[in-house]
């Protein structure tokens, strides 16, 4: 294994964190308005399904309609978690069922034959992945918007005393959470596979927040878990890829079978190493 292995595993990394570090940053701004979003796995595979349409006929169009949807399936999982007082994980799970079951659906009648289409280049959607946990870091810290956000998901009736309704925050905050996972779905099937299927978003949107936990609620920490994430992901490819072989002990631990394992196992690792140690905002999952 030389510099072109090294080269080649580094590269890898960068792209295969570019969509858990997009969701991330969903999840993020989504939990520190005390908003748990499992919902991020659903929304990831809604952009890459709703890009995919829409960018058969335009790219323009897919972009536009990956914004429009992860905004307008954001909204739901706010009214359901703060206006129907549904528990927040109830509501994720549910519309993560729902989206796979009707993509998966839409799929087989929309393109039963698959399709292809040039859509973006991957470091349209690398370049925005690292500027963007810079950008939530300056708007959360700097912006009233931030600041209303980060207060309603801390102590909403010290916010309310100071006439601050967690309405809007919380709602603006899960829209956002919405367009950040759904480009991250973008990113799956316009600028990396060009096509869609439907198991695409493979457990994603739970790794990317693990991610969040990992890097304890902060767009920077859950950027570096992305990448941390995303590493592992890189590793057990290129280990397939060059059929690289470790026996040890009558196991063969580079057998592809338990290489596709690698990511989740460092995902659970992860976050055991950081129970007890991580404080989420004080009113996570506290309803509207």
């Amino acid at each position: 294994m030389g510099n072109g292995w090294l080269m080649a595993l580094v590269t890898s990394t960068l792209f295969n964190a570019t969509p858990l570090a997009l969701a991330a940053m969903g999840g993020v701004l989504s939990e520190r308005a005390g908003v748990v979003n499992i919902a991020l796995e659903g929304f990831i595979l809604l952009g890459a399904f709703v890009g995919f349409y829409f960018g058969l006929h335009s790219v323009f169009m897919g972009v536009l309609a990956v914004v429009v949807a992860g905004a307008l399936f954001g909204l739901l999982h706010a009214f359901f978690t703060q206006k129907a007082r549904m528990n927040p994980v109830v509501s994720g799970l549910g519309l993560n069922l729902l989206i796979a079951g009707a993509t998966r659906y839409l799929a087989l009648r929309l393109f039963p034959q698959g399709d292809h289409i040039a859509g973006l280049s991957p470091n349209l959607f690398l370049s925005l992945a690292a500027v963007l946990p810079f950008l939530l870091v300056f708007t959360l810290q700097q912006t009233k918007f931030g600041l209303r956000l980060r207060a309603v998901g801390e102590n909403p009736e010290s916010a309310r005393m100071a006439g601050i309704s967690p309405t809007l925050p919380r709602y603006m905050a899960v829209m956002l959470s919405g367009v950040c996972a759904s480009i991250a779905g973008a990113y799956l099937s316009m600028a990396d596979a060009h096509t869609f299927t439907s198991d695409m978003s493979a457990g994603k949107g739970y790794v990317a927040l693990a991610a969040v936990i990992f890097g304890k609620w902060n767009p920077l920490g859950a950027a570096g878990g992305a990448l941390f994430f995303g590493f592992f992901y890189a590793l057990q490819t290129q280990l397939q890829i060059n059929q690289y072989h470790l026996n040890w002990l009558g196991v063969e631990w580079t057998s592809p079978f338990l290489l596709d394992c690698l990511p989740y196992a460092m995902t659970l690792l992860a976050l055991v190493s950081v129970i007890g140690r991580a404080t989420p905002p004080a009113a996570l999952s506290q309803e509207e």
